[in-house]
């Protein structure tokens, strides 16, 4: 299933790294066409694409995306060039960037490999990165220029949630449990939900209200889980967590990936392949109103999300100049907060970014943000579906307040199917798409990847396809809607492809953190700013008086 917002557009590989090839392909899936010049070797990504053995410099392209250091000067006048720089690595191999990065896990035997995670997260959540950046840079008309995306900087971002929030990172119970035909997943990371599922399960532990105190019976929590779950099936003890809001998920293989359900709902995978990007992009009719794309610097986002995901999704907005206004309830600020109002990892992924607060079960807050979005481009919410309709933000209501808005709704498992409804964590989709499965120790049991690398992943996914209904705005004029779901990107993660993936750990190496250069990519006319995080609802004031009982023309 080939979308066509990139219809016409030529794109130049010269790669030699899977995570350059797979750009060019994530930008193939949009209409581009595509055409690699084989280097070196040829990618599974690479099937579909007008492969040759000679560079036709003269030939108009696009978009040129190399790895080769030959070819980072302008030898393309009309193009946007992007040199993928892997500065710190010897072959831009899945294996060794995650080594590199610190990604690895330690095994519980000191004499055991460390656990690399499965699938390709490393080269995926680049070649996301890369294939946003070439969007944005079509975008702003920087034609006869380079941009250099440093792969150190990314993977490096991707260990801010570990690193940043280490006291608090081991949330319990988060964790993977025997049950009879396999493994489950288990989350109830709430004060309220690890209650609810003591009385349900009968759980025998010694009294542990708070997070700290779960931390310290973290080993009894483990056994008494077991116990329960041990002589229970994996897929109805999923179904009934669920049922109660509870994140749960199955460790599905490869082959309970492709039977999932919720796939075959959304057409996910056929004929045993992933046929499409993570996100269904639906055009609206042609708006009333012009629309004409100069800057990042004139675009306003309403960002409606927290956690890890969504919030990244619009901070990468946010670096480029755009006004994005971070909204938060009174009584439910962004939980990346923490207790003391702002935490390291929150500041990284809401910097450059406004704050206010509505509740957005008053009416007259309600009327605040619908105002609100009248005067912006995008809104991106990271809510299960239902809530925006429960608000009374349906999509049929935010069109009659802004006929050319695009709509990005980050969910778990995506605006339809019968997963719909169910909530999730990184570790719920990881578990679920099959990354867990492929993420084992020595004795070849699964475990959890040291970090939810799905949620970066999303998150720049989900920009991305912003960025690329922008690129048609530019043209058709029609406001979007846009379904991003984590589920099909963790599954993306896992699957590609599937039998070369398996983690066979076979090197004991040293795990070496990367240094994050200044920024994750660079032009000569350097835009990212370094802007503190807001506080808890810092500009509220003014929203509210900019737009309560605002008169407007019309």
């Amino acid at each position: 299933m080939t979308q066509q917002t990139l219809k016409g557009c030529r794109v130049l590989e010269l790669s030699t790294t899977l995570a350059t090839s797979f750009a060019a392909d994530l930008l193939r899936q949009q209409g581009a066409y595509v055409e690699k010049v084989c280097l070196n070797q040829n990618f599974f990504c690479d099937t579909q694409k007008e492969r040759t053995l000679s560079i036709a410099t003269k030939r108009q392209w696009d978009i040129v995306l190399t790895d080769e250091l030959q070819w980072k000067s302008a030898c393309f006048p009309q193009a946007v060039t992007v040199y993928i720089d892997f500065q710190a690595f010897q072959t831009g191999d899945e294996r060794e960037l995650q080594v590199k990065a610190g990604w690895l896990k330690e095994s519980e035997q000191e004499s055991s490999p460390s656990i690399a995670i499965g699938g390709f997260p490393a080269s995926l959540l680049v070649a996301a990165h890369i294939a946003f950046v070439s969007v944005c840079q079509l975008l702003e008309g920087r034609r006869n220029s380079t941009v250099v995306v440093h792969v150190a900087s990314i993977l490096a971002s991707a260990l801010h949630g570990r690193l940043f929030t280490l006291e608090e990172q081991e949330i319990v119970p988060m964790m993977l449990v025997p049950a009879a035909d396999g493994q489950l997943f288990i989350g109830a990371p709430s004060d309220e939900q690890w209650a609810f599922l003591t009385s349900w399960a009968e759980l025998d532990v010694p009294p542990c209200v708070t997070q700290a105190e779960r931390r310290v019976q973290k080993s009894a929590i483990y056994n008494a889980l077991s116990k329960w779950s041990a002589s229970q099936l994996r897929h109805e003890l999923m179904m009934l967590g669920q049922t109660f809001r509870l994140p749960f998920a199955s460790v599905q293989t490869h082959e309970e990936v492709l039977k999932c359900p919720q796939h075959k709902s959304r057409h996910f995978i056929q004929q045993q392949r992933i046929i499409r990007s993570p996100w269904i992009m639906s055009k609206g009719l042609a708006a009333n109103q012009s629309f004409s794309f100069t800057s990042f610097k004139e675009l306003q986002i309403v960002d409606l999300t927290a956690m890890w995901a969504g919030p990244y999704c619009t901070r990468l907005f946010a670096d480029l100049g755009a006004t994005v206004v971070k909204i938060e309830a009174p009584h439910r600020p962004d939980g990346i907060r923490g207790k003391l109002g702002s935490t390291p990892f929150f500041e990284e992924l809401n910097r450059n970014k406004q704050s206010a607060v509505l509740d957005l079960n008053m009416e007259e807050d309600k009327a605040i943000l619908l105002k609100l979005i009248e005067d912006s481009h995008i809104v991106v919410n990271n809510f299960s579906p239902r809530v925006m309709g429960n608000f009374g933000l349906t999509d049929e209501v935010l069109l009659r307040h802004n006929p050319s808005i695009i709509h990005a709704a980050l969910s778990a498992f995506g605006q339809t199917g019968p997963y719909r409804d169910y909530v999730g964590y990184g570790s719920t989709l990881e578990s679920m798409g099959g990354i867990v499965a492929q993420t084992v120790d020595y004795a070849g049991t699964p475990v959890l990847p040291l970090f939810s690398i799905s949620d970066m992943t999303a998150g720049v996914m989900g920009a991305l396809s912003i960025a690329l209904a922008l690129y048609d705005q530019t043209i058709t004029k029609s406001p979007y809607k846009i379904d991003i779901s984590q589920y099909e990107v963790a599954t993306m993660i896992a699957w590609v492809p599937y039998e070369q993936s398996a983690v066979k750990p076979k090197i004991i190496c040293v795990d070496n953190i990367i240094e994050e250069t200044a920024n994750w990519w660079h032009t000569e006319d350097e835009t990212i700013r370094r802007v503190r995080a807001p506080y808890f609802g810092e500009h509220t004031v003014y929203y509210k008086t900019h737009y309560a009982n605002e008169k407007r023309d019309g």
